[in-house]
């Protein structure tokens, strides 16, 4: 996870953790907890909140969940642009 941050760091914009600024995720961004991590959906919650695409376990029922306001630990969001 470490190597993924430093990559993450120095080649993508570094974008904001604040949930209440939900303009500011995008589908495709990258979502940083830790010791996990995520890529932003484009679909959202009834509250405007992205669903995220992640693995958690083998027995997980879906890979894209509503976990971004559930699950504690975010350190980063970001977005690789061209």
């Amino acid at each position: 996870m470490q190597n993924l941050k430093v990559w993450f760091k120095n080649n993508a914009v570094s974008l904001t953790t604040d949930l209440s600024d939900i303009e500011a995720w995008h589908g495709g961004d990258i979502v940083i907890f830790n010791n996990h991590i995520g890529v932003i959906s484009d679909r959202r919650n009834k509250d405007g909140v992205p669903y995220v695409f992640h693995h958690n376990d083998p027995f997980q029922n879906s890979y894209e969940e509503d976990i971004l306001e559930k699950r504690d630990g975010m350190v980063a969001h970001y977005r690789i642009t061209e």
